[in-house]
């Protein structure tokens, strides 16, 4: 069966039957079962807003099957009228823009353990949502397997203060004073302190990214890792909204007059930074839109391996360079 890998907790969202269009960037001709797959990706701020734990979430498995019942594009009309279908924010920011219409969503219990992969992609599960007899499930645990409906959350305050603990980026807004048609009023710059991946990760590091201390917030200097402006940023403008959603923050507090820096966490600042370095030099927008898929579709372990390759030493540019290749051809 086809399947879709797609973030918590908008995966469970789904499955729930709360969550009935689908928004991505890109379309496809297939109509039929869908299975949803929850990728490794949580995004904890918008569990918080949903009012599901994000500690709770099944990841890295199958979790129901629905039906791709149509495809449409949208536009910044019918997103904010369907936006009870939809459940994303103020503004999506990205063109074009497709809403996937899912229907009869079918809960699989237990999940189907299962690595995610890029656009579409091939899952081992028959049309009402059982494993399919021949083809296992890949031999890996899914990171959270408590639960297949995510429970209330619970102690909010508590992992609101973890989260902004762990907010060791900072995403600045730098004004364009002089800027050619069709260009954006500013560019972004992604500033690091320190990224210290979680120790099952570390292995994979052949050394270590930079270290700018760990300090408070605001207490100490933060180096840029990569700033972005022109089509590329227009371009990668989804992945930019929500990266800020998930982070506590709404798309309408980025513009050109902002001056207080947005605090990412850990995980989305080097998302971002890794889809900055990989387009910055890009002008056309299918290769770019290549890119960010392939970097939306990372595992956290693979998204800190690329992450440390392209930002640390001499061989940071081959390594962007590769990764270009990787995801979007020469």
């Amino acid at each position: 069966m086809k399947a879709l890998s797609i973030r918590q907790p908008w995966a469970e969202l789904i499955v729930q039957g709360k969550k009935t269009l689908e928004l991505r960037s890109w379309t496809v001709s297939y109509r039929g079962p869908l299975a949803i797959h929850a990728s490794q990706t949580v995004e904890r701020a918008a569990c918080l807003e949903q009012g599901i734990d994000p500690d709770g979430v099944t990841t890295g498995a199958i979790i129901g099957v629905v039906d791709l019942a149509g495809i449409e594009r949208l536009d910044e009309g019918s997103l904010a009228a369907r936006r009870a279908e939809h459940l994303a924010g103020e503004s999506f920011m990205t063109s074009p823009l497709y809403g996937w219409r899912l229907e009869n969503p079918r809960p699989i219990d237990p999940p189907l353990v299962i690595r995610g992969r890029m656009s579409l992609f091939e899952a081992p599960v028959g049309d009402s949502g059982e494993p399919a007899q021949d083809r296992p499930a890949d031999p890996i645990p899914p990171r959270r397997t408590n639960s297949l409906m995510a429970r209330p959350a619970q102690g909010a305050e508590r992992i609101r203060a973890a989260v902004e603990a762990q907010r060791t980026f900072e995403l600045r807004v730098i004004p364009e004073s002089a800027r050619g048609e069709g260009q954006a009023p500013y560019r972004l710059a992604l500033h690091q302190r320190q990224v210290e991946p979680p120790a099952g990760q570390r292995t994979l590091y052949d050394e270590q990214p930079p270290a700018m201390g760990r300090a408070p917030m605001g207490q100490a200097p933060m180096g840029r890792v990569v700033e972005l402006g022109g089509v590329g940023l227009r371009a990668v403008a989804g992945e930019i909204i929500e990266a800020l959603r998930a982070n506590g923050y709404k798309p309408t507090e980025l513009s050109a007059g902002r001056r207080e820096p947005f605090a990412l966490s850990e995980e989305s600042g080097v998302r971002l930074g890794l889809l900055f370095l990989a387009v910055r030099p890009l002008s056309k927008v299918d290769r770019i839109e290549a890119i960010s898929l392939g970097i939306r579709s990372m595992t956290s372990e693979e998204l800190y391996y690329w992450y440390s390759k392209c930002v640390t030493g001499p061989a940071a540019e081959r390594a962007q360079r590769a990764l270009r290749v990787l995801l979007a051809g020469d």
